[in-house]
């Protein structure tokens, strides 16, 4: 028999009963902690449109997002991970397609090559911002560090919402978190969690090409750069 809306819904909502079933007999998590199956992509979307932090997981490590035009939750994440503006670590930029970076920062030469010959993968790029790119929180900085990701799941969220502010799931000065079961018992201040396991256990390659030398690794991940 063909399987009918109906039906993926109560399996969907059937997911998720056992699931928090199941995390309620070893931890107390936010009880107003939302939790979605990846199917469920629309109620993600719309969490993320009405600020919410979002834990989804993606090829490397598990990651808290936000919608990127949110100012007041993009201030939320940054409460959350005790952030400023002035600690030195930056918000990644996560996109879905190549074509989209130069809306935000500069794209030449030996950035371009590596951008098109290694993304969507395990990589962050350090690119000088562009000058005409108004934005609230990037007006602090010179730079912003692009991620593509090699994730059907989050390039699907991608392509619905455009642009997203990431950062790793993990307490300040913990390892990040691998798996949602993770998040919700080690982060229960989350608004917003997909239900899954990351791809890896490492975070993503950091290349700096703001300088106007080689490029330096800030950070290396799973991803192995070998040509330029």
């Amino acid at each position: 028999m063909p399987v009918t809306s109906i039906d993926n819904l109560f399996l969907n909502l059937l997911i998720i009963f056992i699931y928090k079933i199941d995390l309620k007999s070893r931890i107390c998590y936010n009880q107003k902690m939302k939790i979605f199956s990846q199917e469920n992509i629309k109620s993600v979307v719309k969490s993320l449109h009405e600020g919410h932090i979002v834990a989804v997981p993606t090829e490397t490590v598990y990651g808290l997002a936000v919608h990127a035009d949110n100012i007041q939750a993009i201030q939320k994440l940054l409460n959350l991970k005790h952030r400023n503006e002035d600690s030195g670590k930056i918000l990644s930029l996560m996109l879905p397609e190549v074509n989209y970076i130069t809306r935000y920062a500069a794209l030449e030469g030996t950035a371009r090559n590596v951008a098109q010959r290694y993304f969507p993968d395990e990589l962050t790029l350090v690119l000088p911002k562009k000058p005409d790119f108004d934005h609230k929180y990037f007006d602090h900085f010179s730079s912003i560090g692009i991620r593509i990701p090699a994730h059907e799941y989050m390039l699907s969220l991608l392509r619905e919402v455009g642009a997203l502010l990431v950062t790793s799931a993990n307490p300040k000065g913990e390892a990040p978190c691998l798996t949602s079961k993770a998040v919700i018992k080690r982060m229960p201040e989350v608004d917003t969690v997909v239900v899954g396991r990351s791809g890896g256990n490492l975070p993503s390659t950091v290349l700096d090409f703001t300088s106007p030398e080689e490029p330096v690794v800030l950070r290396q991940g799973g991803l192995l750069i070998v040509h330029y």
